[in-house]
């Protein structure tokens, strides 16, 4: 099983790229009721397809009524509810380590970030780069000039 940091790493992802495909589907269902053409997909809502019916099987398998009326209500209302979601799968997953192998195999099918920084570094004309960071959650984008 993994870690708990790296499980935590992997249920955001997977609930965001569910998220990502019930917004899509929802797009998609207004264009079709609007008569005007589909959204095009987008490649967190093309995650999110590959993703949904694996975490959904997961939580009808090892999950409780309580985790499977957190599933529902995210179905229903993904922006009110992907944070117990979240909470769902992360106790689910605290619960039963086979959840847990199950979600790491849904996140490598869903091609969903499990671990490790994802991000580039420029480094030009012999810089040092010596400004330290803790851990972020969102973009850090630094211009560093020559000192006066």
């Amino acid at each position: 099983m993994a870690d708990p940091v790296t499980l935590g790493v992997i249920i955001t992802g997977l609930v965001g790229a569910y998220k990502a495909y019930a917004d899509y589907k929802a797009a998609t269902a207004k264009a079709q009721a609007e008569q005007k053409p589909a959204p095009a997909q987008s490649a967190e809502a093309a995650r999110g397809a590959q993703a949904a019916p694996l975490v959904k099987a997961a939580v009808q398998q090892y999950g409780d009524a309580r985790e499977q009326q957190a599933l529902a209500n995210f179905e229903d209302d993904p922006e009110m509810y992907a944070g117990a979601l979240r909470t769902a799968l992360t106790r689910l997953a605290d619960r039963s380590p086979a959840f847990a192998a199950q979600l790491q195999t849904a996140a490598q099918h869903a091609n969903v970030q499990g671990s490790g920084v994802q991000g580039n570094v420029n480094v030009a004309e012999g810089g040092t780069v010596n400004q330290a960071t803790g851990v972020n959650y969102g973009t850090i984008t630094y211009q560093a000039g020559k000192e006066k």
